[in-house]
């Protein structure tokens, strides 16, 4: 009976535990929803006040404007009362609906910030079973590829500054107020009594719209500071979620094993992305961007580089073609003349690229296409490699970089550009597809055409290692200074495997962490040419030096 009563006992007390955890949900429901209803009460308070001067300013200018219709050659400094009152009313107006705007902001930001948080308990309480279900971690990354973008502080900034500058111009505008009452007409006769109160009705509107805008200055100040909280708690929230996402989802898998049926998917999921309405909204989305000023004015500008590269090429060649007549001469070769060659190619070399990021941004700012908004993704995502692959392509001239000034061998430059129209033809496009695949739809096409775009990628990828191999290019050089050896070898087969291994983990599900790791491998690749070309830049110095 005692054993019974402690089993009882025990029950009741875990239940009351229970019930507690109920009760404290409840409360924090309960404490949310006063919250949000004390919000919008004080947001209607605001709106109602806002609404209220702007209506007394409206009156008040309205009467000053209909007494000056009844009066005849008004001084030209009372006129432009009229116009600077106009204006101030139209600035009431704007920080009226700017301050609705980021107060919808704030409670969007918030709202996100719990949604961030619950994805984060979500994500450390299913960690465990990541390992037993291919499903779940899909379901996870779903989840996590839903949340919301980092948001730019740089913005909200740039916006309180311009407010402190517009306080000082409204504090400026009152304390002219007691010089503008000592104006005359204009042949010096000083004001009449109708004039004086003109004047005066003027300016008392002017000094209420000032003081409504100074007070609405403050408050907006002060929520765009709030705002900022907001969104640095989001900020932090979401640097959590890609350390947890990192640390659980990295090494498991994200997609389906490829089956028999795989081929099957891919044509289904080609169907169902020309059903999406794609070349309706590229077009819509073209349309967007062509009468946006935010986008029309970068693109309009990068055509212009474009132009101006196609025109100037003529000039860069026979530019090329002297600097490399007095390289290797001991009169005239100097080493500006390969810092003007490695300056003005990568300049001939960026118009293009330029464009095609200014084509990803217009994209990208069309926010009600969604699959628009994924290819602009996808677009900004090339853009390094675009411009890396035409940089290198300009430094392997006959009289360029590689050749005229660094003395490589032209037969090894030539073949390792040979696979440059299929870098910019083929990989360049798939990684663009592949990279709004990741970003379309909770990645729904991740595991078909994602996987099929990447394992193409992988492909094209180990056919151009293969070429740079066969060219001579050396990833390591020993004491003599040469590349023949073993290392050099041994990297070389690694480079030339990495993209199959690749191939092969993502045909098993492990897609993304394939991406990510050929991606790290490649970044590397790239700093390495980098330091390679740094370092014939600082070889050639020093060969000059030595004459």
């Amino acid at each position: 009976a005692r054993l019974k009563a402690l089993v009882d006992e025990l029950e009741l007390a875990q239940l009351s535990a229970n019930n507690r955890q109920e009760l404290a949900r409840l409360r924090s429901e309960l404490a949310e929803k006063e919250s949000q209803q004390l919000d919008a009460y004080l947001q209607a308070l605001r709106n109602q006040l806002n609404s209220q001067r702007q209506l007394e300013a409206e009156r008040a200018l309205e009467s000053t404007e209909l007494l000056a219709e009844n009066s005849a050659d008004l001084p030209k400094d009372i006129v432009a009362q009229f116009k600077i009152n106009r204006e101030l009313s139209a600035a009431l107006n704007q920080q009226a609906q700017r301050m609705d705007l980021v107060a919808s902001q704030q409670r969007q930001a918030a709202s996100q910030t719990l949604q961030v948080r619950q994805a984060l308990n979500t994500l450390r309480e299913q960690s465990q079973w990541l390992g037993s279900s291919n499903l779940l971690g899909e379901a996870l990354r779903a989840q996590v590829a839903r949340l919301p973008e980092m948001p730019k502080p740089q913005q909200l900034d740039t916006e309180m500054a311009q407010l402190r500058v517009q306080r000082l111009r409204y504090e400026d505008l009152l304390n002219k107020q007691p010089l503008l009452r000592q104006i005359h007409q204009a042949d010096g006769q000083p004001l009449t009594a109708e004039q004086n109160r003109i004047l005066e009705a003027q300016l008392r509107t002017q000094r209420e719209l000032l003081n409504s805008l100074l007070q609405g200055g403050d408050t907006l100040l002060l929520e765009l500071t709030k705002l900022k909280v907001s969104n640095g708690q989001l900020e932090d929230a979401l640097k959590e979620v890609n350390e947890a996402t990192h640390r659980y989802l990295f090494w498991t898998s994200d997609v389906r094993p490829m089956t028999i049926a795989w081929p099957l998917e891919i044509a289904q999921d080609l169907r169902r992305l020309i059903s999406l309405d794609t070349f309706s909204q590229l077009g819509k989305a073209s349309v967007m961007m062509l009468t946006s000023k935010e986008t029309i004015l970068p693109l309009f500008g990068a055509l212009i580089l474009v132009g101006c590269s196609i025109y100037s090429r003529r000039y860069f060649t026979r530019f090329l073609e002297r600097s490399a007549a007095k390289v290797g001469k001991v009169t005239q070769d100097h080493f500006w003349l390969t810092l003007r060659t490695l300056f003005w190619s990568i300049l001939v070399a960026s118009p293009l690229p330029v464009l095609w990021m200014t084509l990803g941004y217009g994209l990208r700012e069309a926010w009600p296409y969604p699959l628009a908004v994924a290819i602009g993704d996808g677009v900004t995502a090339t853009v390094p490699l675009l411009w890396v692959v035409m940089i290198c392509a300009t430094f392997a001239r006959p009289n360029g970089l590689f050749i005229a000034h660094f003395g490589w061998p032209r037969e090894r430059v030539s073949r390792g550009m040979r696979y440059y129209l299929m870098s910019i033809g083929l990989i360049v496009p798939l990684i663009m597809a592949l990279m709004m695949f990741d970003n379309l739809d909770d990645r729904e096409f991740s595991g078909s055409l994602g996987r099929l775009c990447f394992i193409l990628i992988c492909g094209a990828l180990a056919v151009v290692t293969l070429s740079l191999k066969k060219a001579g290019i050396p990833l390591y050089l020993n004491k003599e200074g040469s590349g023949d050896n073993i290392t050099n070898h041994m990297l070389w087969n690694m480079m030339i495997g990495a993209p199959l291994v690749a191939i092969l983990a993502s045909a098993v599900g492990y897609l993304a962490t394939a991406q990510a790791l050929l991606a790290r491998l490649e970044t590397s690749v790239a700093i390495w040419f980098l330091l390679l070309v740094v370092y014939h830049v600082i070889r050639r110095w020093m060969l000059i030096q030595r004459r």
